[in-house]
């Protein structure tokens, strides 16, 4: 677009200093401006559903991981614990898969038609932060302060055998 802003600034200049060339000048920066901010506004759009499939906002599933680990009792806490265990475990094992998939396609010599498909490399969800970059729901959760508001939740109200056995699987 700038190049519309200087035909415009060439034929303002060639037409003198009056109020209309001043007008003219004004409503193609005005222009340029509102153009400008589409196409960056439809390339954040592009972004987000394209690149971003499998991305997820790392603030907010920090506050929802400590929210919920201070306020479930009972069997909302056996079950959050078992979804965590499961969170965690999925995260590890398609982490691993995905490094050893990774690199094992690395050493591969490119034979022929198996170059055109690509490797089965699981998709992992990543939690993405400005300051931090991409982490994995493992990385999260560490982060997070879920595992101090949980013992806090464990010391305000006893846990059951199950949820101690949960507890230490999630520990171990």
């Amino acid at each position: 677009m700038s190049w519309f802003r200087s035909a415009v600034y060439r034929a303002v200049e060639a037409g003198g200093k009056t109020k209309l060339t001043h007008k003219v000048r004004s409503y193609a920066d005005t222009v340029v401006y509102h153009a400008g901010n589409s196409v960056v506004e439809g390339a954040k759009i592009i972004t987000h559903r394209i690149g971003a499939g499998n991305s997820k906002d790392f603030r907010l599933t920090v506050k929802r991981l400590e929210e919920v680990s201070v306020s479930c009792r009972g069997m909302e806490r056996i079950e959050l614990l078992r979804r965590w265990l499961v969170a965690l475990k999925e995260a590890e094992r398609s982490s691993a898969a995905y490094s050893e998939n990774y690199y094992r396609h690395l050493n591969e010599p490119i034979i022929s038609d198996e170059a055109k498909e690509p490797p089965n490399i699981p998709t992992l969800d990543y939690y993405v932060d400005p300051d931090l970059g991409k982490m994995s729901f493992h990385n999260v959760f560490l982060y997070s302060r879920a595992l101090e508001g949980m013992t806090l939740s464990v010391i305000l109200e006893a846990p059951n055998e199950e949820e101690v056995s949960l507890l230490l699987e999630i520990f171990g």
